[in-house]
């Protein structure tokens, strides 16, 4: 039986002051410049009726200048212009802080710029205000070892009605429940390796159609299988293997604009692209290796608005590249013993915000904790890499988590700790 949050639990979500260090960005080539366009500043803190002026830089091409972009279309939080609510912005980029801090207090200021390779850019305003930025909001769970129904809860999803859909690796299952944890039902024909049945899931994801795609680890069995809304089996693709269009260990699943699969195998350190609706094999790239551009065990997979493309390694660092694999820059720099070492997914939301999984179980290298001792889950960056808070499950320890992100910002991150397992819900402030 599931158990509904109360007071008595000891989960809670905190904005962690950790130490992040600077280092230097490493830099594109100029050739994937060409094109492209930045935004500055591209993260400030202002207090309520502070203003603060926003432009678009015009990348530098060959044997020209850099620019400033003189038309643009300026919003936040997509209401072009802004509002009192969450602040106003004129048509040459000047931000107006509301006079009364908005719920939540970061605000979003999109530039849509035409003629550029990345139309939409992000910055992030946060408006001063006490208290955390976000709190939990609903929390359920089942005593590890003695759950009715997980067994080892490893990625989840959203559905097209809100619910989750939680890949259960050593349950071998793939389970469907609503936000507040009554279980709805499995996906598929059970366990197993014939058609429709899982075995070993690792992850789920939902393209536009509302179709769920899962990955698992059938031997000598197509990689990915695909159902219905409802959970029935539709098809299945990307055998086994190394070859173009093989895989080997998906680790992490995207959909870009026009319905294009992203896949992360973690084994060949490379990103697969399916076409859309047949599976049908489009393109790989990557390249193994730990220098820039190159990818030290892949662990997941988040897109933008623009279909650039978020690529963390379990050892760091999280990497920005074009939908066809052109470095951009990175971030999140492993940094023992102050910053994490290990980021097991990713996830984004509609803003271009991506969030980190790290570890956070004790005995576990590279556990991030404040001056309170408190494990540091998950680590939120903007757009452009710059560092915006941290989100903290306070439990005992707890082995790597995954989160997800609905339209409204709220986070859903599933977790195990010594005692529990199950999921916490959290919702900005």
């Amino acid at each position: 039986m599931f158990m509904k949050y109360t007071p008595f639990i000891v989960f809670f979500l905190s904005l962690v002051p950790i130490q992040v260090h600077a280092q230097p960005a490493k830099s594109p080539s100029e050739e994937v410049l060409r094109g492209r366009a930045s935004i500055s500043p591209s993260l400030v803190r202002l207090d309520p009726q502070e203003k603060q002026k926003f432009k678009i830089i015009l990348k530098a091409k060959r044997l020209q200048g850099a620019d400033v972009a003189h038309s643009v279309k300026w919003s936040v939080n997509d209401v072009l212009g802004g509002n009192e609510e969450v602040g106003t912005i004129t048509e040459d980029g000047l931000y107006t802080a509301p006079a009364v801090p908005p719920v939540p207090r970061e605000v979003h200021i999109v530039a849509d710029v035409e003629g550029v390779e990345n139309r939409f850019l992000f910055a992030t305003v946060v408006i001063n205000a006490p208290g955390q930025p976000y709190e939990m909001v609903s929390s359920w769970f089942e005593p590890k070892g003695k759950s009715r129904l997980l067994v080892d809860p490893h990625c989840l999803c959203l559905d097209k009605d809100g619910n989750l859909i939680i890949a259960d690796y050593n349950g071998s299952r793939v389970l469907r429940f609503t936000p507040e944890g009554k279980y709805l039902g499995d996906i598929g024909r059970g366990t197993g390796e014939k058609p429709g049945m899982v075995k070993l899931p690792r992850v789920v994801q939902m393209d536009a159609a509302g179709r769920i795609f899962v990955s698992d680890q059938k031997s000598d069995k197509p990689r990915i299988q695909v159902f219905t809304p409802e959970g029935d089996f539709l098809y299945a693709f990307a055998e086994k293997g190394i070859r173009p269009g093989q895989m080997l260990r998906a680790h992490g699943m995207v959909f870009d604009s026009k319905g294009f699969l992203y896949v992360v195998d973690v084994d060949t350190m490379r990103i697969n692209v399916y076409e859309p609706a047949t599976g049908k094999f489009v393109r790989r790239w990557g390249k193994d290796g730990s220098a820039t551009g190159e990818f030290n065990a892949p662990h997941g997979i988040a897109i933008d608005r623009n279909d650039d493309i978020f690529v963390v390694g379990y050892y760091g660092p999280c990497q920005k590249f074009t939908a066809d694999g052109k470095f951009l820059f990175d971030f999140a720099y492993p940094d023992p013993p102050d910053g994490a070492v290990y980021f097991h997914s990713i996830a984004s939301d509609r803003w271009g915000n991506v969030y980190l999984t790290v570890r956070g179980a004790a005995g576990y290298g590279g556990a991030i904790e404040d001056n309170e001792g408190r494990k540091v889950s998950i680590m939120k960056f903007n757009n452009n890499g710059d560092h915006i808070c941290n989100l903290t499950l306070k439990v005992k320890a707890h082995s790597e988590n995954w989160a997800t992100i609905d339209e409204q910002g709220k986070v859903y991150a599933i977790f195990q700790s010594n005692e529990e397992l199950g999921v916490q819900v959290f919702e900005p402030r």
